[in-house]
């Protein structure tokens, strides 16, 4: 069983600590294009017979807030879950659920068609459903070339 590690939650925790005690706040979630306060959705990856299906977790986000890139046969899944505007008026007693720039990014089990790829939000789960497409190996042979001025070495 794999056990999660929420450093981005912890770090909430202590903002939200730090913003009741009247100091100041230490820490603070990076930019969007920062590598170190990312969280991670949860997501299934399973295979029909002509399709290979994602399911990424991601309740709160809109549709707007959603990018996904294909690559060969990988998947990233990003976007941003945005914080509640009164946030600021509140005083919490548990923050477990995840905020901010979430990346997730998932090797395929199979190779999968560039197009008709599709896209499905709905009651918080994300669908992407790839064709499944039969990886091409074109074998050419490669002749190699030597320089005239080049002596017969050896």
């Amino acid at each position: 069983m794999k056990k999660k590690i929420k450093p981005v939650a912890r770090i909430f925790r202590v903002e939200t600590k730090i913003k009741g005690s009247g100091g100041e706040i230490m820490f603070r979630r990076e930019s969007p294009g920062s590598p170190y306060l990312a969280w991670e959705p949860a997501a299934d990856v399973y295979e029909k017979d002509e399709e290979v299906v994602v399911e990424v977790e991601v309740p709160g986000v809109p549709a707007r807030n959603l990018r996904i890139v294909q690559r060969g046969n990988r998947l990233e899944v990003s976007g941003l879950k945005k914080e509640m505007v009164e946030a600021s008026r509140l005083r919490f007693h548990r923050l477990e659920r995840e905020m901010g720039f979430f990346h997730k990014e998932i090797v395929l089990p199979v190779w999968v068609s560039a197009e008709d790829t599709r896209a499905l939000l709905e009651n918080g789960v994300l669908t992407i459903i790839l064709r499944k497409q039969k990886k091409t190996t074109r074998e050419i042979e490669v002749k190699v070339q030597s320089k005239k001025d080049e002596g017969q070495g050896g």
